[in-house]
């Protein structure tokens, strides 16, 4: 699992990052967006777990664990816990990463001890 660049797409009008990705802006209607570097710090909101898949890839890597994370700087993103399982509550760091069956995906980890 390689760790790339975590980026949000960022309007320009009124500078707040959203996810997912759109043509313009869901807070001020506003654009041209831009993708940025961000900071994947964030907390877990919720969890589950999928048992089912209709892609072939996927089936063999089932069950899979995976978070609603609530960014720091406010966005929320669907993530797959690349650790296992996690709190509701724990603290994450949200990288753009792959998923065990190879396809991008957001993947959250704990962050680094210390």
């Amino acid at each position: 699992m390689t760790a790339r660049a975590f980026e949000l797409p960022h309007c320009e009008a009124c500078q707040r990052p959203h996810w997912p990705p759109r043509e313009i802006c869901p807070h001020c209607l506003g654009e041209p967006i831009h993708w940025r570097q961000a900071n994947g710090a964030g907390q877990v909101l919720s969890t589950t777990m999928v048992h089912h898949s209709l892609s072939d890839e996927l089936r063999p890597h089932l069950p899979l664990h995976v978070a609603t994370v609530k960014l720091d700087c406010g966005v929320r993103v669907i993530a797959y816990l690349a650790d296992g399982p996690q709190p509701s509550g724990a603290r994450v760091i949200v990288t753009a990463g792959s998923s065990p069956s190879g396809q991008e995906a957001l993947v959250a980890t704990p962050p680094a001890p210390g």
